[in-house]
């Protein structure tokens, strides 16, 4: 049964993308290729609908392959805040010659500054109009592994990533300052985020023409932008460096045992997108940015606990923090530039930053935990454009007249003939 499923598939794959033998020839294409053009004739009408066409448009072929090459990294702080200054006395009394820390008075600050090599990451892309899936990985070293998902229509639409970085380089900081540069540790931090975005002047604002290339603006326009995101972190301290005065992990001993944070919150905000091209969608210039407020969060952390607990220390290894405030403001960015070669190939460079942070109220030992996170990503990609044409598919169904020009009979489809030869005038 599953073979059999493979071969539809295949089958639908073909005829989507097939342009046809016959029509080179001056045939009507058959009933089966017919029946998929009306199908997509459809969704192209829909994404049409309510829009200025004279800024923004469809392209002409309806499916997109590329191939993206990205540089990923993730930047994070966690921090543990301690009544008094015995802990800070005890790391300067583990490191002799360290001088010019003030732990006379008030709490002890420590803090592991976290943040990835960035990964050179190959992946690819391919997508049907407004839906698409890509998923890249560190082709180099296996640093980073992303995943993505994406669909959208002309006014709103929906983007999931998940993304795991390891080889991490690690920085101690007790009360604000540089102690150590622990150099390559065992942190491995995971982001994940799910957003759905709406743009509000849809009429004459694309925000697919910039993320998917899946529109192209014709003249310049922007938006209000709503948000409603959901957003996960986890940074865990896999630490297999050994005290061997203690025995126990280095990384947790410094942040008062502590051997992971994960928040969850789900965010809504607002935003602005502008479009700017200065040649009809040629060349595309895009930036947005969005505040989010973040009104719903579950905050976790898992404690190591050795043979004898320490006093204060919850028993449960797992324990849910309080934020210090209801609400917080987070946001993201990005910014876009895209190039429409021609009606089959596109090039384009984007960037985007996501931030997500919290900061507790004081645990059952009055510990403060907080946690601020940038994950980040610029990429590249190269596109290619598929399908059979909408002007093709529109004279298929009668909507437009046929042609009446005589054409060289040819033993290659046309779609071969466009790709590799320049249209004739």
């Amino acid at each position: 049964m599953r073979q059999g499923y493979w071969h539809i598939l295949l089958l639908l794959q073909l005829l989507l993308l097939w342009d046809g033998t016959a029509a080179a020839q001056d045939k009507q294409p058959g009933k089966g290729l017919l029946f998929f053009y009306r199908i997509g004739d459809r969704i192209d009408c829909y994404q049409s609908q309510n829009i200025d066409t004279a800024y923004i448009a469809l392209p002409e072929h309806s499916w997109r392959i590329a191939y993206t090459n990205a540089m990923v990294g993730v930047q994070s702080a966690l921090t543990s805040t301690i009544p008094g200054n015995e802990t800070g006395k005890a790391i300067l009394n583990a490191q002799p010659g360290v001088t010019g820390y003030n732990t006379e008075t008030g709490n002890t600050i420590l803090t592991l500054q976290n943040r990835t090599t960035p990964s050179v990451d190959l992946g690819f892309y391919a997508g049907y109009r407004g839906f698409g899936f890509g998923y890249s990985w560190d082709a180099l070293h296996a640093y980073a592994q992303r995943l993505s998902f994406s669909l959208g229509s002309k006014s709103l639409g929906i983007d999931f990533s998940i993304q795991t970085s390891t080889n991490i380089t690690t920085d101690f900081l007790l009360n604000k300052k540089k102690l150590w540069d622990m150099g390559k540790t065992d942190v491995v931090i995971t982001n994940a985020s799910l957003n759905l975005w709406y743009a509000l002047n849809y009429v004459r604002y694309s925000h697919q023409a910039a993320v998917k290339q899946s529109y192209i603006q014709r003249r310049t326009a922007g938006s209000p932008l709503l948000f409603l995101s959901y957003m996960s972190s986890q940074v865990s301290l896999n630490d297999t460096t050994i005290i061997p005065q203690a025995q126990r992990p280095l990384l947790p001993t410094l942040m008062s045992n502590l051997t992971a944070v994960r928040t969850r919150q789900i965010a809504a905000g607002i935003g602005y997108g502008i479009n700017y091209t200065p040649n009809n969608g040629k060349v595309l210039l895009h930036a947005s940015a969005a505040a989010l407020l973040v009104t719903y969060s579950i905050n976790l952390v898992s404690f190591y606990l050795p043979d004898s607990i320490a006093d204060g220390l919850p028993a449960n290894p797992m324990h849910n923090l309080e934020p210090s405030f209801p609400v917080h403001v987070t946001g993201n960015m990005r910014a876009a530039v895209s190039w429409e070669i021609n009606k089959w190939v596109h090039l384009s460079v984007w960037a985007t930053a996501e931030n997500i942070r919290f900061r507790s109220k004081p645990t059952v030992n009055k510990n403060i935990v907080s946690l601020s996170n940038w994950d980040w990503k610029v990429q590249a990609s190269v596109g290619v454009r598929l399908g059979a044409g909408r002007e093709r598919v529109r004279r298929a169904l009668g909507e437009l007249p046929q042609e009446s020009r005589q054409e060289r009979p040819s033993k290659l489809p046309r779609w071969v003939q466009e790709y590799f030869y320049s249209p004739r005038q």
